[in-house]
Order: structure tokens, then C-alpha cells, then sequence
């Protein structure tokens, strides 16, 4: 970032002589800084898989979420700065309700995709305001099909069969484009996408994590719902004991 320091910096409204907005490639860099969530959009549905990073002995299980429903039928992830992530949710749930109220039945995805997308991109138009400093996924279950999209800080949306935010962003999303998605149910892909995490967790500088986890599809009836404990703690042990053979495999070689 050549231009640091040069004053343009200062305002989320002003181009760098090289065509860049610093506030807003900030706000990226708030979100690399995350905890990773990753996406898969597999053939009856979405999988949300989110680390949580522990930071004190002290974290009550359960609490600081980073997956949220949006209506019954959405899904949302975040990566970033969590108090602005709960900002977008509002915004999110508000739309959803609005669309409820007017035209009598769910919102679809696309359209609340736009205006949520749209919301975002208008805090890097106004040196009044900064970039909100998070990465959201939004999935939903319509019509016997799956959806998922990510919003980026700027406002720019994309739809994708997998995607991943956060911290180890890049690692994931190797991991995510080793899978053919549409193979995979539900329920198997639970299991793929917690050994996704548990692959791509630094032990060294993040040492405990929980994993947050959510599906919407056939498994959960088309409605957004948090994967049964059981059955996360069960993808949790099937990946822990296929990252030790492999690293036992790994040993011998």
C-alpha cells in the first residue's frame, strides 16, 4: 500500500492516484484477520461451518455466534468484525420482514442478496462513514434448490457452489475446489466440511476453537437450522481421527 500515509486514507470516498479506496481494503484485511467460515452448496442443500477462535479459558460454550437466521428459509455466516456482522444480520432480518409483510410469502434469495449487497456498498460512498468490516455468506433452500452467495465488504456479491472467508480463506478454499460438491448430500457434507476446519486450524497461533455449525435443506426440511450437537461432535471425531492416520501415514513415509 504505496499510498499510506499520503492522506489518501483518511475517507472512504476518495480514490489513491492508483485507483484504490484504503478504507475499504481495510476492511478486508479486518475480515482476514477472522475466524474462517466456510460454505458448501452440495446437492439438497448448504452447509455452514464456522471456527470460532477461543481466546480465554474462560469462553462460555454456546455464546459470541457468528452463524444467525435471517427468515426461516436463510442462513447467514460472518467473518470480521462481529459487532458490525450483527449490523448487517438487522439490516438482513429487516428486509426479509418487509418483503414477508408486502407481498405475503418468503423472500428469494437474489432479491435479498441486492439489497443487503447494496446497503453495504453504500457506507464506501460518504467520508461520513466507514466500511463495514465483515464478509457475510447468505444461503437459503427454494424450490427444491439450494443457494449461496458471498458479500464482500465493497458491496460486490457472487453466487458459488463453495466459498470461504476469514483467516485461512485461501487454505479452505483449496480444500473447498479438491470436493465435487453436487456429489455430497446434506448430512455427508457435514462431515466433509468439519474436516475442512479441523484441517485448516493453526494450532500454533489459535490453539482451541469450537466449531459452529448450520444446514438448510431436505435434511432440515427447506428451513435454516443448527446441525444437532451429536452429529457435529461425530464429524468432529471422524476428522480429528483422519488427520492422524494421515499424519501417522505421513510418519512412516
Amino acid at each position: 500500500m504505496s499510498s499510506i500515509g499520503t492522506g489518501y486514507d483518511l475517507s472512504a470516498n476518495q480514490f489513491s492516484p492508483d485507483g484504490r479506496v484504503f478504507q475499504v481494503e481495510y476492511a478486508m484485511k479486518a475480515v482476514e484477520n477472522s475466524s474462517t467460515a466456510i460454505a458448501i452448496r452440495c446437492r439438497d442443500g448448504v452447509i455452514f461451518a464456522v471456527e470460532k477462535l477461543i481466546t480465554s479459558k474462560l469462553h462460555e460454550s454456546g455464546t459470541g455466534h457468528r452463524i444467525f437466521n435471517v427468515d426461516k428459509h436463510v442462513g447467514m455466516a460472518v467473518a470480521g468484525v462481529l459487532a458490525d456482522a450483527r449490523q448487517v444480520v438487522k439490516i438482513a432480518r429487516e428486509e426479509a420482514a418487509d418483503y414477508r409483510a408486502v407481498f405475503g410469502s418468503p423472500i428469494p434469495l437474489k432479491y435479498l442478496v441486492e439489497r443487503v449487497a447494496g446497503y453495504i456498498h453504500l457506507y464506501t460512498l460518504y467520508s461520513a462513514y466507514r466500511p463495514f468490516g465483515c464478509s457475510i455468506l447468505l444461503s437459503s433452500y427454494e424450490h427444491g434448490k439450494p443457494g449461496l452467495y458471498m458479500i464482500d465488504p465493497s458491496g460486490v456479491f457472487y453466487g458459488y457452489w463453495g466459498c470461504a472467508i476469514g483467516k485461512a480463506k485461501q487454505n479452505a478454499q483449496t480444500e473447498i475446489e479438491k470436493l465435487k460438491v453436487t456429489d455430497y448430500d446434506c448430512k455427508e457434507a457435514v462431515n466433509v466440511a468439519a474436516k475442512i476446519i479441523h484441517i485448516i486450524h493453526d494450532e500454533v497461533k489459535d490453539k482451541s476453537f469450537e466449531l459452529e455449525m448450520s444446514w438448510v435443506g431436505e435434511a432440515s426440511g427447506g428451513q435454516h437450522e443448527i446441525v444437532p450437537k451429536a452429529m457435529i461432535q461425530e464429524a468432529e471425531d471422524l476428522a480429528k481421527k483422519a488427520m492422524e492416520e494421515d499424519s501417522d501415514s505421513d510418519e512412516e513415509l
